[in-house]
C-alpha cells in the first residue's frame, strides 16, 4: 500500500485525463461527421460500459481534489478519506464491465479489440487504471461486511431502467444480449441477471477481503474485528472511522 499523497496525486491526474477521454469517446463526439454521421445520439446512455465509466470518472474527480488539497495542505502520507464505500462499489461496478466486455462480449485475443481506440479507453485502460488506485492506495480495513451487498444497488437500478426503457420504447433495441427480452424472455433474462448479481457479490467479497488483509503486529492476516462499523488507528494515534452508508462521511484524522 502506497501512503505517499504526491503519487496518490499524480497517478490520480493520469487517471481522471484517461477516464475523461474514454468518457467523451462514449458520447460520440469525435465521430460526428465522421462516415456521415452529423447527428449526436443519446444511444450512449443505454449501455452500461459507459454509465459504470461516467461513475469512474465522477469518484476519480473527487478523490483527486481531496488528495490535491491535502497535498497543498502540507500532508504527504496518508490514504483517500472521500467516498470510501461508494468507490468500492464503482470498483466493483467496473470490474464486472473489464469482465463481461472481454469474457461475454469482446475477444481480446484478436488483434481489431487492440486497435479500437473505444476498447482501449473505456473497456480496457480507465477501469483498469481506477482498479489498481483502489488496490494500492485505499486504506484496509475500512469497509462494512456489507459493501459487496451495497454494489448490488446501482446494477439492479440500471437492469429497471433498462426494462423501462424497453416497455416504453417502440422498436428499442437492447444493449446486450443478456438483457433482451424480446430474444430471451422475462425468465431468460431473470436468470442472466441473477447470474451477474451473483457475479458481482463474489468479486465484490474478494476485494472486501483484500481491503481485510492487512500487516497486524508484524505479520499478514485478515482481521474480522468491527465488521459493521469500521475503524483504523492510525500509527499517529488518531483515530479514522469509515463512513457507515454508501455517502456518509469520510475519516477524521
Amino acid at each position: 500500500m502506497c501512503k505517499n499523497l504526491v503519487t496518490q496525486m499524480i497517478y490520480r491526474v493520469i487517471l481522471c485525463v484517461v477516464s475523461a477521454f474514454a468518457c467523451l469517446l462514449s458520447l460520440g463526439v469525435f465521430y460526428i461527421g465522421v462516415n456521415g454521421g452529423n447527428e449526436f445520439s443519446w444511444n450512449f446512455l443505454k449501455f452500461y460500459t459507459n454509465i459504470s465509466n461516467y461513475f469512474v470518472l465522477v469518484v476519480s474527480i473527487i478523490v483527486l481534489a481531496d488528495t490535491v488539497k491535502r497535498v497543498r495542505a502540507g500532508e504527504r502520507e496518508g490514504y483517500n478519506r472521500k467516498l470510501r464505500t461508494f468507490k468500492f462499489m464503482t470498483v466493483i461496478m467496473i470490474l464486472v464491465t473489464f469482465l463481461v466486455v472481454i469474457f461475454l462480449l469482446e475477444s481480446p485475443l484478436h488483434l481489431d479489440y487492440w486497435r479500437n481506440v473505444g476498447n482501449m479507453s473505456y473497456h480496457f485502460l480507465a477501469p483498469l487504471l481506477f482498479i489498481l488506485d483502489y488496490i494500492f492506495f485505499d486504506e484496509k480495513r475500512t469497509l462494512s461486511v456489507f459493501a459487496p451487498l451495497y454494489s448490488l444497488i446501482i446494477p439492479l437500478i440500471y437492469v429497471a431502467y433498462i426494462f423501462i426503457l424497453g416497455a416504453v420504447i417502440p422498436d428499442f433495441t437492447y444493449p446486450y444480449f443478456f438483457l433482451n427480452v424480446n430474444e430471451l424472455g422475462y425468465v431468460g433474462v431473470l436468470l442472466w441477471v441473477l447470474g451477474l448479481l451473483g457475479v458481482f457479490v463474489v468479486l465484490g467479497y474478494l476485494l472486501w477481503l483484500w481491503n481485510r488483509f492487512d500487516k497486524i503486529d508484524g505479520r499478514w492476516k485478515f482481521d474480522f474485528h468491527n465488521l459493521i462499523s469500521p475503524t483504523k488507528q492510525p500509527k499517529d494515534g488518531a483515530v479514522g472511522s469509515e463512513e457507515g452508508t454508501p455517502f456518509g462521511k469520510g475519516e477524521t484524522k
